[in-house]
Formats: C-alpha cells, sequence, structure tokens
C-alpha cells in the first residue's frame, strides 16, 4: 500500500483583481497504488508562469479556467521515484506538466512527460532558457519575425525569461536589440548582461521619447509580451513590413478580467501601416521541439545564451513567487525549488 502525503496548493477562490497568496491553499491528500504503465514522479522544481493568471479567472477564453480546490497547472522538472513501465527508470529526471504539487501519478503515453538531455547546466534550463520561455522566443523570431541583419528589433519584458532569450537571438542574427523594463536595475542588467543595444524603463516619465531615442531608424520588428501601454507608444514607431509576433500580454493578466488572446492582433491590424503580427502559442511546432531545445541547450552551454533565475525555496511559497512574478520582483525566470 502506497502511504504517501501528496502536498500541493489549490486554488481556493478567484481573485477579485489583482492575485494575492489568499487566493490559494495547501491541501494533503493521499496518493494511491501505481496501475500497470503508470509512473510516480517526485517535483523538483516548480516554474511560475505568468499565463497561469487568467486561468484563475471564474471563466476564460482562450484556455480552461482551473476550478476551485483544483491543483494549479504548470510545468515542473522531477524525478521518477517508481516506476510501473518499461520506458523511465527509477532515478530518470524528466520534464513534465504536472503543477504546484510535490507528486505527481502520469502514465508513458503522456506526450507532456519527457526525460531531460544530459547537460553540464543545472536541470532548470529546461523550465527557462532551453524550456517553453526559449522555444517561445525562438519560435516567435525564426517563425515569425524571421530577423534580417541590421533591422532594428525591440523586446518587452526584456529581462524576464522570454523576453531576454528573444533578445539574445536578435543579437545573434545581427539586429540593433532595444529593451523594455520595469526598473533601472533590470535595464543595466539587460545591457550589461544581455548585451542588448540599448534599455528603456517604461515606468519612467518620458518612455515615449526614450524609445525614439533608442530607435532612431523605427522598429522593424516588435517582440510582445506585455500588452497596454507599451505597445500602444512602440507601435508610433514601427517601419513599414514591421513584423510583431506577440507571445503575450502580461501588462493585462492581472486585472481579474479575461483577457481576449485576439485584441493585441486587431489592435496591430487596425494600424494605417498594419504590420504583419500573429499572436502565438509553443504547441504549434510540437514536430520542432526536440531540434528547438538542441539548439537552445547548446547556446547556453557555450555561454552564447546567458539567463538568471530567481529560486523561491518551499512549495509552500509557491503562491507569494507567483505573486512576486506578476508585480515584476523577479529577475529572468521565477522558479520554486520543491
Amino acid at each position: 500500500m502506497n502511504k504517501l502525503v501528496n502536498p500541493a496548493i489549490v486554488l481556493d477562490s478567484h481573485p477579485q483583481g489583482a492575485v494575492a497568496v489568499d487566493n490559494f491553499r495547501l491541501s494533503n491528500k493521499p496518493l494511491g497504488e501505481l496501475q500497470q504503465g503508470e509512473i510516480l514522479v517526485e517535483n523538483l522544481w516548480l516554474s511560475m508562469d505568468p499565463y497561469t493568471r487568467p486561468r484563475l479567472n471564474k471563466t476564460t477564453a482562450y484556455v480552461d479556467p482551473i476550478g476551485l480546490g483544483e491543483v494549479i497547472q504548470g510545468e515542473t522538472i522531477a524525478r521518477v521515484v517508481e516506476s510501473k513501465s518499461s520506458k523511465y527508470l527509477v532515478g530518470d529526471i524528466v520534464a513534465t506538466f504536472s503543477g504546484w504539487q510535490k507528486y505527481h501519478v502520469t502514465n508513458d503515453e503522456d506526450f507532456l512527460i519527457n526525460r531531460l538531455p544530459d547537460t553540464h547546466l543545472s536541470p532548470t534550463i529546461f523550465l527557462s532558457v532551453a524550456g517553453t520561455p526559449g522555444r517561445a522566443a525562438y519560435f516567435g523570431l525564426y517563425k515569425i519575425a524571421k530577423p534580417k541583419a541590421g533591422e532594428t528589433m525591440v523586446v518587452s519584458a526584456a529581462s524576464g525569461a522570454v523576453g531576454s532569450v528573444a533578445g539574445q537571438i536578435g543579437k545573434m542574427l545581427g539586429c540593433r536589440v532595444v529593451g523594455i523594463a520595469g526598473s533601472d536595475e533590470k535595464c543595466r542588467y539587460v545591457v550589461d548582461e544581455l548585451g542588448f543595444d540599448a534599455c528603456v524603463n517604461y515606468k519612467d516619465d518620458n518612455f515615449s521619447e526614450a524609445i525614439e531615442d533608442a530607435c532612431p531608424d523605427g522598429v522593424d520588428i516588435y517582440f510582445e509580451n506585455v500588452g497596454g501601454r507599451t505597445s500602444s507608444i512602440v507601435a508610433r514607431h514601427l517601419n513599414e513590413g514591421a513584423r510583431v509576433p506577440i507571445c503575450g500580454s502580461a501588462a493585462l493578466y492581472n486585472k481579474g478580467k479575461d483577457v481576449d488572446a485576439s485584441a493585441l492582433s486587431r489592435f496591430y491590424s487596425s494600424l494605417p501601416n498594419a504590420p504583419e503580427n500573429r499572436f502565438f502559442l509553443v504547441t504549434e511546432w510540437l514536430n520542432d521541439y526536440a531540434s528547438s531545445v538542441r539548439w537552445l541547450t547548446e547556446a547556453a552551454e557555450a555561454g552564447k545564451l546567458k539567463f538568471r533565475e530567481t529560486i523561491t525555496e518551499g512549495l509552500e511559497n509557491a503562491p507569494q513567487a507567483f505573486v512576486d512574478l506578476l508585480e515584476g520582483n523577479h529577475f529572468g525566470k521565477q522558479l520554486v525549488r520543491i
């Protein structure tokens, strides 16, 4: 008889406006016996992701909401601790989509569980620079923006997990890259450590003028991560033939309202010289996952892609880490060490 008890963070109430720690609670439930083909994993690392926020609302448009009492969903790095599958052995380190909990039972037909490749870096890179954030940057640029050397690219949320990778890839491809971030400290990090050509603090009173100064030849690519006022200002400087891959609208997530995934695309398409644009999900290119992860991993191992992680200790502190993420109180990828 399996006597393990599974601590998990569940949704206790739908946020009214900005999310708060009190919207979550810790639940403990016993685990049953494994069936043939099933695997029990122990989560080691938990990813904090802005796109989780709209799912905490009572209703959502383009993704299913998380119900009251349900485990908050999210990506993890885990170790196989029991297996009734020939595909996975005890001790295997895997990436899963198992949520904010210590243990997770899945089966060997689950396409969301993958054994991790070997690397001399921390396995946490598969939640950041070589995980979904890195793939979002990679696909948004290579599949949609298709940068050309000499072009000007602007990246919002430039110190975050997606934006930091997008900007560095843009530099590799010969672009002038301008970041947008939420503090002078983050802007210094984006320029001094990540190698962007410039970075503008969107909280400054002269934000609009600073964007114009940083992009004297206009903007050819805008990697969209935030939406809101930032998008309206950058849009004034888009050149004819500009491209806008829309990865997210983080500025709108924590308002307590549903987020219309198509709203930003409608905005850009309504402009007089409408740029090529579209909202995308990394799952559109599942067949390219292996090659993208290999490229991103090799670039990180070689030091060509730099990254930073903000680590919170303990599953019980995941709600606070999530609040910190949405309030911008982090650098790079926000993780929880379970």
